[in-house]
């Protein structure tokens, strides 16, 4: 989601902060990091790259019609996924359209589709297995189509099999981990540590922490980093990391710049 929150030019002056967001999700933040007079030291944590021209998920959108419900899983899933949609020459004009949170709904309106179902607030999987629409007395019987990327997670699948429904993955892009060193990104920025570091997925903390071990760079484990939900957070400490995550339900930009801003307002 964009970030419509007025920008105080002072907010964040003098603050740099770790963005490990994909490049393409990135930008705006980095934008909204800047206008505050923070410094934003880009260093994605995880690479995208569209599946474009692999057979299998063109067969899978070729046989939309036979779907009663679509679900996405990311922004990055809502952009590949109906850029091939388009492609193939199909349409979701027929199917319920379920987004996983506001930046999905947000990029598949881009895209033209307008009339998406998304959780209120816990933009999770189990956010989704919440709603009206996707309990058993609805999806019984139904085809699902969860539009994601490879390797993702299982758990919604299996609950909605276990509904009832009959589940097919459509994987549309791979995630790989970084090939830029961190130490060269923090040299370029002048940065020996980072204030902050920004985390919106457990896979970007992951691949964070094993950067840091093979660059040997273990004073970032001191960083204290705000994270995106709660199951992120929960693994913070774990990988060895040594500040409490700073906590927010919402990946959005504007609550992540103003939930940095409340940081920087309590003193750190």
């Amino acid at each position: 989601m964009a970030d419509n929150h007025t920008p105080d030019a002072r907010s964040l002056d003098g603050y740099s902060v770790l963005v490990t967001r994909p490049e393409e999700q990135a930008r705006s933040l980095i934008a909204a990091i800047s206008a505050r007079g923070g410094q934003a030291i880009f260093a994605p944590m995880i690479v995208i790259n569209g599946r474009e021209g692999d057979p299998v998920p063109q067969s899978l959108v070729r046989r939309l019609p036979d779907y009663q419900i679509v679900i996405f899983l990311s922004r990055n899933a809502a952009d590949f996924g109906v850029r091939l949609i388009a492609a193939e020459r199909q349409t979701l004009t027929h199917c319920q359209v379920y987004a996983v949170g506001a930046g999905s709904a947000a990029q598949l309106a881009t895209l033209g589709v307008n009339k998406v179902i998304m959780p209120r607030s816990d933009f999770t999987s189990e956010g989704l297995l919440k709603l009206p629409g996707l309990q058993a007395a609805e999806v019984n019987g139904k085809r699902v189509l969860i539009v994601r990327g490879v390797g993702g997670r299982e758990l919604l699948g299996q609950k909605l099999q276990q509904r009832g429904a009959s589940v097919d993955f459509c994987e549309v892009y791979t995630r790989t981990p970084p090939t830029t060193p961190l130490t060269g990104v923090l040299r370029a920025c002048k940065v020996t540590q980072p204030d902050i570091g920004l985390i919106t997925s457990l896979e970007s903390l992951s691949n964070l922490a094993a950067q840091i071990d093979a660059e040997k760079l273990d004073r970032l484990y001191d960083v204290p980093l705000l994270v995106a939900g709660a199951r992120t957070a929960l693994e913070v400490e774990r990988l060895g990391f040594t500040e409490p995550p700073i906590v927010v339900d919402n990946p959005g930009d504007a609550s992540l710049v103003e939930a940095l801003e409340r940081w920087v307002q309590d003193g750190r």
